[in-house]
């Protein structure tokens, strides 16, 4: 491997620890147990990830925890961060199966450095927090106001996946069938 290979790697390690540092910080997420890029290495092989790699050049490649992404959405919105909770939130994340950037759930929020993932509209965000804003931003604009009493009670999956499939959201039944497929 060449010097400049070991330089663009150390370079893309330091990127990854201080994005990672930056997302801790806004969500008030403590240090993991195992610090750094050795940690950041251990929890992607026991991770279950959603690539959120897009399509377009111009948003980062990006793999992000669903669990922790759910957590982080939960706490963003100010809602029980329960395990039925995460449960609904990361079926939802899996139903949707996009890998639009930073997007789990595939919003067509616009945000600033946003770009179109496809032809529907639903977007690449520029950043982690700019995904978790945008998903915030489009939960809360009034038109998904059930799902958002079902994630406030936070005790049932079924109730958050109900509540999605009744609303203009588009995942229709998806989030059920991934619940329930699971046993």
């Amino acid at each position: 491997m060449s010097g400049t290979g070991i330089e663009n790697a150390l370079a893309r390690v330091a990127q990854i620890t201080s994005e990672a540092e930056s997302i801790r910080a806004r969500f008030g997420v403590s240090e993991p147990a195992t610090p750094g890029f050795a940690g950041a290495l251990q929890r992607a092989g026991s991770a279950q990830s959603v690539a959120s790699g897009p399509t377009s050049t111009s948003a980062p490649n990006a793999t992000v925890d669903r669990e922790t992404w759910a957590k982080d959405l939960l706490r963003t919105l100010g809602m029980p961060v329960s395990n039925e909770n995460v449960r609904a939130i990361v079926a939802w994340e899996q139903a949707e199966g996009t890998s639009a950037g930073y997007n789990p759930l595939a919003t067509t929020q616009s945000s600033p450095g946003a770009t179109d993932f496809n032809s529907v509209g639903v977007k690449n965000y520029s950043s982690y927090s700019d995904g978790i804003d945008a998903t915030v931003k489009t939960l809360t604009n009034g038109l998904y106001d059930p799902i958002l009493a079902a994630l406030r009670r936070g005790s049932s999956a079924d109730d958050v996946a109900n509540a999605v499939a009744a609303s203009p959201w588009g995942t229709g039944q998806g989030v059920f069938r991934v619940l329930h497929a699971q046993g």
